[in-house]
């Protein structure tokens, strides 16, 4: 019985812990046309070695992410000489 609950608990504390460090899913659109699924399992499908895919591939075939692993900008630095203007 004392296995059952440390199995159990060992479980339930994994599952988040796992969850948690998987990467994001990235979307993907093509800007500027029309296009459909279809030519969007096309692409990644061609793009695809060893289950891996490659995103250099998808974005010369005119794909863009448009998901939040897209660095962020640093913040701008004031201009030189405004810090003791007032």
């Amino acid at each position: 019985m004392i296995r059952l609950i440390a199995l159990t608990s060992l479980v339930a504390l994994a599952l988040p812990l796992g969850a948690c460090s998987l990467d994001p899913e990235k979307q993907w659109y093509k800007p500027g046309g029309n296009y459909t699924a279809a030519d969007f399992d096309r692409d990644t499908k061609a793009c695809t070695k060893d289950r891996v895919l490659n995103e250099a591939c998808l974005q010369e075939r005119g794909w863009i992410p448009l998901s939040g692993d897209i660095v962020k900008k640093q913040a701008e630095k004031p201009p030189a000489g405004s810090a003791n203007r007032y």
